[in-house]
């Protein structure tokens, strides 16, 4: 177990340049800072990139254990201040109210972890049931924080953070300060937009990078257990966040060819990865499914429209719908063929579509440097120069195929690069690469820093990262456990409470909600209490930064309801316990004082339809207790 974890004494200084940038992390999430200074950092831009990449190079050139402070401390403070904008400036889009709560897709993940904290099973909660992972994922962190949105977001996006940062540190310990910097600053900006929603692509892009970590110390140390834990962590990820599967036959050539000793190829081994990938590949999308309570075949159930979007000339996911009016994945999987022997070629047309759209700097490109209209420009000065060396990075590659790492780096960029016509830009843009976007950003950062012949003897890259309080065998399994233990055992262990409906009035729903903590909004007026930080936020800020509320109805009801004369109004998005349907239930001013945080309320609420989702206006309450 020693030789496993290779456990080592951790000195004092070790310790305080780790805990520093956490603590500079849950700092700025506890201050108000204005959101004026913050907005400059929760998106991309020309400027923010340079300062970005300069900072990181500062960092990795700091003196001895000052480089783990500054450069952990810089990725923790990107993370916090991109997450700290969300929390100050009331942003809603299409994917988050008031800069906390979950709205459309990722609301669906956030119904599926509250409906495996309640013991329900996850019928109707659509993304929950494609991709169980994340839900359950979520599940526990809001088990672990007492079910508080607000910390669980905190500790997702920290988490992911580490990761980013474990991921970018290794390269620097391998190849130098040039290339990390490259790297983690692509990192960063390929996950800044997902930070402070709940979306499966914040845990594919945390286990992928954990998985990289793995791989990348097997291909040094030639252990079968970081080949074979590397191989679980990554299905989970590509599980969580559906992404490039592809990988993963070229991973069982790279393990049968890494580890062939005086061999060709090591038969065996090649076997044992096989064998891991197929069992994990079942534990995680099928067993897995099941014991949460997911009907058989649900898993990846979009796939087919997407397919049938490629077949039809890559048109989109919207194609099968539109032509269907079905979201059967059996008929349109039986459409598609019938359409693909007509017109195989219309296929090739929708691959290259989709080559095209992951490469060139457009808003699907997997890349950040957009270029929609003609100010966007100095966005080409970045995507030009990253393709060129991403081609560099592959002559590099393949030149010195020889070498354990170069075969990685080739595998995942072979796996990835099938796989992008089964994943079409033109239906998510880039964020189907979250669970292998680390063995992609390799390849162009390997470019900046391989100058010469590697050579397995005297190269840096099989140097441990750390000891064991940060290793990746040891966050992996912790990982590992909180996303595929935990979630299973609160399913089972909860007992719900049996529950009597309230009588309510003619066209009112009765309900019986826990409102949790850190898990509702507060919109409050100007002037009548403090507000600027979630879950208080200024309704004047509200209206300011809702970037919807020009053409979606559902905010235009929520600021219906948000009337001049009240102090205070309440948005909590909850399970309704008497028939387990997800609503935003809004309550105003004085019946505030009965929705205690953690407490069980009961009571008739009237239903505001809207087009993309309902809203329960409270009108009567009664307190049931915990």
């Amino acid at each position: 177990m020693r030789d496993v974890f290779r456990l080592k004494k951790l000195s004092v200084g070790e310790l305080i340049s780790f805990l520093i940038p956490l603590f500079i992390y849950w700092i700025v999430l506890v201050l108000k800072i204005p959101y004026s200074l913050t907005q400059y950092l929760y998106r991309f831009s020309f400027g923010l990139f340079l300062l970005v990449l300069l900072l990181y190079y500062l960092s990795f050139r700091a003196p001895g254990s000052y480089k783990v402070v500054a450069g952990f401390g810089l990725t923790m403070l990107l993370f916090g201040l991109a997450l700290s904008y969300k929390w100050t400036s009331g942003y809603s889009d299409n994917g988050v109210i008031g800069g906390l709560l979950p709205y459309k897709d990722a609301k669906n993940y956030y119904l599926g972890a509250n409906l495996i904290l309640s013991s329900l099973p996850l019928v109707d909660a659509v993304n929950a049931t494609w991709r169980p992972l994340f839900p359950g994922f979520l599940s526990t962190l809001l088990l672990l924080t007492g079910q508080n949105l607000k910390i669980a977001l905190a500790l997702l996006v920290g988490l992911t953070g580490c990761g980013c940062y474990l991921t970018t540190k290794q390269i620097q310990n391998s190849v130098g300060a040039a290339p990390a910097s490259l790297y983690g600053t692509l990192l960063f900006f390929y996950v800044q937009p997902f930070i402070g929603f709940t979306v499966s692509e914040m845990a594919g892009f945390l286990f992928g990078c954990f998985a990289f970590l793995l791989l990348w110390q097997a291909a040094g140390n030639l252990k079968l257990f970081d080949l074979i834990l590397g191989l679980v962590t990554l299905m989970v990820a590509v599980s969580a966040r559906a992404g490039a599967f592809f990988i993963f036959p070229f991973l069982v050539l790279w393990a049968g060819w890494v580890f062939r000793k005086t061999k060709r190829f090591s038969i065996p081994v090649a076997g044992i990865a096989a064998v891991t990938i197929l069992c994990s590949y079942l534990l995680v999308n099928t067993v897995y499914s099941r014991l949460i309570g997911i009907p058989p075949g649900a898993a990846f159930g979009n796939f087919s429209w997407e397919l049938y979007g490629q077949i039809h000339g890559g048109t989109g996911w919207h194609q099968a719908i539109q032509d269907l009016g079905t979201t059967n994945s059996t008929i349109v999987y039986r459409a598609a063929f019938q359409y693909f022997v007509k017109h195989p070629f219309s296929l090739v047309i929708g691959a290259a579509k989709s080559y095209r759209d992951f490469f060139l700097p457009d808003l699907n490109s997997v890349f950040v440097f957009t270029f929609t209209h003609p100010g966007d420009w100095p966005n080409l000065l970045l995507w030009a120069p990253t393709i060129f060396l991403l081609g560099w990075g592959l002559v590099k590659v393949f030149k010195n195929i020889k070498f354990n790492h170069a075969g990685l780096m080739a595998a995942g960029f072979i796996g990835t690069l099938i796989s992008i016509p089964f994943l079409p830009p033109i239906d998510g843009g880039g964020r189907f690469y979250a669970s292998t976007i680390p063995f992609l950003f390799i390849i162009p950062a390997i470019a900046l820093g391989w100058s010469q012949e590697w050579s397995e003897q005297n190269t840096a890259l099989d140097k441990p990262l750390y000891n064991a309080v940060f290793f990746p065998r040891v966050g992996s399994i912790i990982l590992l456990v909180l996303i595929l233990i935990v979630p299973i055992s609160a399913y089972y262990l909860y007992t719900p409470a049996s529950l009597n409906a309230p009588v309510c009035p003619d066209k009112q729903n009765a309900f019986t909600i826990k409102v949790n903590p850190g898990s509702y909004l507060d919109l409050i007026s100007q002037g009548t209490n403090s507000c600027g930080l979630t879950p208080d936020i200024c309704l004047s800020e509200f209206k300011k930064n809702g970037t919807e509320n020009n053409i979606d109805d559902f905010y235009q009801e929520l600021l219906i309801l948000t009337q001049p004369s009240r102090t205070v109004t309440r948005i909590i998005p909850t399970v309704n316990l008497i028939d387990s349907n997800f609503h935003y239930f809004v309550v105003a001013d004085p019946g505030l004082s009965l929705v205690p945080a953690g407490q069980l309320v009961s009571g008739c609420a009237s239903e505001i339809r809207t087009k993309n989702q309902s809203i329960y206006q409270i009108e009567s309450l009664m307190l049931l207790g915990k």
